[in-house]
């Protein structure tokens, strides 16, 4: 006598695999992804990537390494995003009030049309450069996972701070000034 199958086997074993790969990819994306957070927890200041990428309003490219020399937050953020439409007034305020003792902001659009970049620069009245970064390559660089994320570089390129959401202007105040002075800007 043959046993008869469950139609609903085939389809369950399926999804289970789906889940385990899932699973693993979460484990694995989470550890390459969470290196900057753990260098930070342990004190250490790891190298920030450093990836030409195109300016978005002026011709050309640009990268961290042309910033050396400077404090600079770079600021991962994309138009859709409610968190980055409220952060965006704090962080063009601590660019004008550092920019003139070596801070700068890097605005780091994540896959959008230039288009709505540059709409929303002029909607938030945003003054500091803007450039164009790929979703996969914020995540290869950054561990980026989600929008917005901020990371402060200090003048030889190294992470000294970051924050994996909205940043204000209290965790602006308490960050940049610091790494100015540790910088002796």
């Amino acid at each position: 006598m043959q046993r008869k199958r469950s139609p609903y086997a085939i389809p369950v074993m399926l999804a289970v695999a789906a889940l385990l790969a899932l699973l693993v990819y979460g484990v694995v994306q989470t550890k390459g992804g969470d290196k900057i957070d753990r260098a930070l927890a342990a004190g250490r200041h790891e190298s920030a990537a450093v990836r030409r990428v195109r300016r978005i309003g002026t011709p050309g490219t640009t990268s961290i390494a042309d910033h050396r020399g400077k404090v600079v937050l770079l600021n991962f953020w994309a138009s859709w995003c409610d968190a980055c439409k409220a952060e965006s007034p704090a962080i063009e305020r601590a660019y004008l009030k550092y920019r003139d003792r070596g801070f700068t902001v890097i605005g780091a659009d994540v896959d959008d049309l230039t288009e709505k970049a540059q709409a929303f620069a002029r909607r938030y009245k945003l003054t500091y450069p803007m450039v164009k970064y790929g979703s996969d390559n914020a995540a290869k660089d950054f561990g980026t996972r989600a929008l917005p994320e901020s990371f402060l570089i200090d003048p030889k390129g190294r992470i000294v701070a970051m924050q994996r959401y909205e940043i204000d202007d209290k965790w602006l105040e308490s960050h940049v000034p610091k790494a100015l002075e540790e910088a002796g800007l």
